[in-house]
């Protein structure tokens, strides 16, 4: 479904609740294929809400299997233990993000030119 930028004849009202909180009409939400998170700024006085595609770079799905296949899992016991370490893997790296930017705010953490410089010439890569 190709949604023109100025198309009003197509729309729905949403009601926003006491807490600024609004549902996403199906039809909407189908046509952009939204996952569990979205990019949400203002053009003007409009809301626009985009689709973000997962992060691939924190996609730890390969390496879980081959620990996974590597302990002899398979069938449905495959599939439960990869979703309850694939979220434990997201929570570890979500805390670790939130203590980044808490670092970042009280300036307690590593400088980024020291970090990558350190990285950088570690004899152990």
């Amino acid at each position: 479904m190709k949604m023109a930028s100025h198309q009003y004849n197509d729309h729905k009202l949403v009601k926003v609740t006491s807490k600024r909180q609004f549902t996403i009409p199906k039809k909407y939400y189908d046509a952009l294929q939204i996952g569990e998170k979205a990019k949400c700024y203002t053009d003007g006085r409009k809301l626009v809400i985009e689709p973000t595609p997962p992060d691939s770079f924190w996609d730890f799905s390969s390496e879980i299997l081959k620990e996974l296949i590597a302990e002899n899992y398979s069938g449905e016991e495959l599939l439960k233990e990869f979703d309850v370490r694939k979220k434990k893997a997201t929570r570890a790296m979500e805390s670790w993000s939130e203590e980044v930017k808490v670092e970042a705010s009280e300036k307690t953490g590593t400088d980024a030119e020291v970090l990558f410089s350190e990285l950088l010439n570690d004899n152990n890569a």
